[in-house]
């Protein structure tokens, strides 16, 4: 299963990690795992391409096969920068959600404070 555990502070959305597998088809053939990937990893580059946050200063940033993903936004981060990264993190959260409504089994969505 994945869990994909977004990240909230002070209400607001300020990252996400995801980690496991869907375990809903073969390695490199999961449906589910594919389409959850899609979504973290668009939001990541709409993060960087898009609203122009940089990697290590303003977002940290980590892509590993085995321990999963995650990306947050620095503790500083505020104002107009923060209100379109929130609302890229909400959509991805969105999508991931019509995802776990199909695939119950496959993939499950947790909030927590950071």
């Amino acid at each position: 299963m994945v869990t994909v555990t977004m990240l909230q502070k002070s209400g607001r959305t300020v990252g996400f990690l995801s980690t496991g597998h869907a375990g809903y088809g073969e390695a490199g053939e999961d449906i589910v795992c594919s389409a959850i990937s899609a979504l973290t990893q668009t939001c990541y580059l709409g993060l960087t391409k898009i609203v122009g946050f940089s990697e290590g200063d303003e977002l940290a940033v980590s892509i590993d096969e085995k321990q999963g993903m995650s990306c947050v936004l620095a503790g500083d981060t505020r104002g107009e920068q923060l209100d379109k990264a929130e609302l890229l993190f909400l959509t991805m959260e969105a999508g991931l959600t019509s995802i776990m409504e199909a695939y119950r089994k496959s993939l499950k969505i947790r909030h927590r404070e950071v």
